[in-house]
């Protein structure tokens, strides 16, 4: 099971949209066993899939329409300080587990959480305030990074663009980044309408949930080579993905 932590302290920076989009498309149609944790106190994946995703839910399963399962990937709550506890128990019934914490936090609960995930993956934005935030956040991973190493840890970070748009700023933070040996992922999601619809029931990979939100070919592209990207970046495996 490989653990994967999005997390930035700069609060509304992407990091449910990342998580959705790529639970979502690892679940649906790479065929990956994915749990996502949602242990932000904001509750905002959580309140999606109650609020955006459960009527209809309720709505084909009393019309006799529904096909189970009717969502691609499981969705728990759980408090910072028991997301360990959590998936020791269930460490044998899932490939990736994603969680989703605080934009802040004062105090060890969240090192812990991020030091035992396999995985963080930092979305990057690009005013002042973000790429202040984004750069002293990532410093912190790079420390976490060599204590782990010294412990012969599995962990690795990246920067990654939830909602990239190709202003000067943005150019500037891959090469500010770039030049203090912070990693980030080529791939990224432009700021494009369709993501601002989430939902924890269907992938973006989807032609017809694509139609639904007016998305283009251009985002089957970016999600693609976004999960294929962090698929080979994190090593994840499946039995059910060659």
């Amino acid at each position: 099971m490989k653990i994967i932590c999005v997390a930035n302290q700069k609060g509304g920076i992407g990091k449910s949209t990342l998580i959705t989009v790529l639970a979502g498309a690892l679940a649906a149609d790479y065929g990956y066993r994915v749990l996502v944790v949602d242990a932000d106190s904001q509750q905002t994946l959580a309140g999606v899939r109650l609020t955006n995703d459960q009527p209809s839910v309720e709505q084909e399963r009393l019309a006799g329409t529904l096909a189970e399962p009717a969502f691609p990937y499981a969705l728990e709550s759980v408090g910072m300080g028991q997301v360990y506890d959590r998936l020791d128990e269930v460490s044998d019934d899932y490939d990736v587990v994603f969680i989703d914490v605080p934009g802040r936090s004062d105090d060890t609960a969240m090192i812990d959480v991020l030091s035992g995930a396999n995985v963080v993956l930092v979305p990057v934005g690009a005013s002042d305030a973000e790429r202040l935030a984004t750069i002293s956040f990532m410093q912190l991973l790079q420390e976490i990074s060599r204590l782990s190493r010294e412990q012969g840890l599995d962990f690795q970070f990246f920067g990654v663009h939830s909602h990239r748009t190709n202003l000067k700023e943005e150019k500037d933070m891959d090469e500010f980044t770039d030049a203090l040996g912070l990693p980030r992922l080529q791939a990224s999601l432009r700021q494009l309408g369709c993501y601002k619809r989430l939902s924890t029931r269907y992938s973006y990979l989807n032609p017809a949930y694509r139609r639904a939100v007016g998305a283009d070919a251009a985002v089957e592209a970016e999600v693609r080579a976004l999960c294929d990207e962090l698929i080979a970046r994190a090593q994840l495996t499946s039995e059910l993905v060659s």
